[in-house]
């Protein structure tokens, strides 16, 4: 591909200066590849500028879904230059070179499959993604080239560079020094609000928050973290980190968007539906966290998990889990779960209608591996000689953690099944469910569930009842 000078298509304007902090890797011991510097300048725009210890050739941008920036991002000065190659953003020196700096138009919309690169707060404060300035060095533009877009089978990791956030003021939720960015990336947060400490998290909540949402969020939160950590049988490693943004309530309905890190929480919620106390959108507020901090449980004993090809492994148990807790919580829980499992139905049919459930993702079927995933880990659920799902999860940790790149997977998945106990019949089904493309999905999900115990009952075609595990009693 031909290589281009990026070209700015729209412009955001920053409504006022922002307070400012920068946060610190205590333990990052590897001497700096180099540093980058960022802040806003005085015409609305940020500045992004990169200092190296050793001359670079090309560079490529680990985080580079959705080629935003094309449309945000300039090069300052001559001898580089800059835009996508095989999926992947480039920056390309006509000489070797130890610097590099560029005008950005901070993007504030979500992406798919990527974090927020700025999350802003309805209050002033923002949060800005520093792993979205991780730079991989490459000899030449043919070793991008090879890839074909998956940079994480570079043969050479990303530079340790020195982040700086810079602006007028040094308090900040995460304190004043620099971070170190190698790796997943963090958020970084400049603005008026403040860290508070909770039983095992700390949150910082958006100024602007609605108060109904506001003066229990943060004690719920504990409850259900408690609940988590009874229900897995240990307590995270680390305290994690919350942070809520509002987005105001110009939006129809409930607009809700998380990113869910190592040990870091950022939400961003909005819409007319959260402006008034009401028990609908709370139950949605509490669903969409319980789901992200189970992610944390999943993690936590030092195993990753696989691409949205196995999506369906990890979010489908997270939303079943969250479904759970919050129906624990609901004086009418069977109809709450009657109600958000018959839309689940629907939209896991409807996703293999249009393909295999491991190719949800790449067709653009995101909510397919939650309600189809969903199915699946009642099903594990169901058929284990004990129902205990947070069992097979330490068990799904346990076989990962011996397996060569400590990764949940579906060979991991299927494995942990059969150690457990279920037979090749049930594997199958399960199986035939991710990888096939089935002429008769709602019949096969239908037999899936039929054939675990899981007992489903239908009223004119709608799943309306399910045998319903009771996470409570664990």
């Amino acid at each position: 591909m031909i290589l281009r000078p990026a070209v700015l298509v729209f412009a955001l304007i920053l409504a006022s200066v922002l307070p400012a902090a920068v946060a610190q890797d205590e333990g990052a011991q590897v001497p700096a590849a180099g540093s980058v510097r960022v802040g806003p300048d005085d015409t609305g725009n940020w500045k992004v500028r990169y200092t190296f210890s050793e001359p670079q050739n090309v560079l490529a941008f680990s985080h580079s879904k959705g080629g935003y920036r094309d449309a945000t991002w300039t090069i300052e000065g001559d001898g580089a230059r800059f835009g996508r190659v095989n999926g992947v953003d480039v920056i390309v020196f006509d000489e070797p070179s130890i610097g590099i700096a560029f005008s950005i138009i901070p993007l504030t919309g979500q992406l798919p499959d990527d974090y927020t690169p700025f999350v802003t707060f309805s209050d002033g404060g923002i949060a800005v993604y520093d792993g979205q300035f991780e730079l991989v060095p490459f000899s030449s533009l043919a070793g991008v080239e090879k890839l074909e877009g998956s940079i994480a089978d570079a043969s050479s990791s990303a530079l340790a560079l020195d982040f700086t956030l810079e602006t007028e003021s040094a308090n900040g939720a995460d304190g004043p020094g620099l971070r170190r960015i190698e790796g997943s990336g963090r958020y970084v947060y400049t603005g008026p609000g403040t860290l508070a400490d909770r039983n095992g998290f700390s949150i910082l909540a958006d100024g602007g928050l609605p108060g109904w949402i506001a003066s229990d969020f943060a004690s719920d939160m504990e409850g259900f973290l408690a609940s988590l950590e009874r229900l897995w049988g240990y307590e995270l490693a680390e305290p994690f980190s919350l942070m809520v943004a509002y987005k105001g309530a110009a939006a129809q309905g409930l607009t809700l968007h998380g990113n869910a890190l190592d040990n870091q929480l950022v939400l961003e919620l909005g819409g007319r539906g959260f402006s008034q106390a009401n028990s609908e959108a709370l139950a949605y507020l509490h669903w969409y966290t319980i789901r992200e901090i189970v992610q944390l449980f999943q993690t936590g004993r030092g195993v990753s998990l696989a691409g949205p090809e196995a999506a369906w492994i990890h979010d489908g148990a997270a939303n079943s889990i969250a479904y759970q807790l919050i129906a624990a919580d609901m004086q009418s829980a069977d109809q709450f779960l009657s109600s958000v499992y018959g839309n689940a139905f629907e939209d896991c049919v409807k996703t293999l209608e249009g393909g295999t459930l491991e190719s949800a993702r790449a067709r653009g079927a995101v909510t397919g591996p939650y309600a189809c995933g969903d199915f699946i880990a009642l099903a594990t659920d169901s058929i284990l000689k004990r129902r205990d799902l947070f069992g097979f999860w330490t068990a799904l940790n346990d076989w990962a953690a011996r397996s060569p790149g400590k990764v949940i997977d579906k060979k991991v998945y299927f494995t942990t099944l059969q150690l457990l106990g279920a037979t090749p019949a049930q594997r199958e089904r399960i199986r035939a469910i991710v990888e096939d493309e089935l002429p008769q999905p709602r019949k096969a999900l239908t037999e899936l569930l039929q054939t675990s115990g899981l007992e489903p009952k239908f009223a004119s075609g709608r799943l309306v009842s399910l045998n319903w595990p009771d996470y409570s009693a664990e």
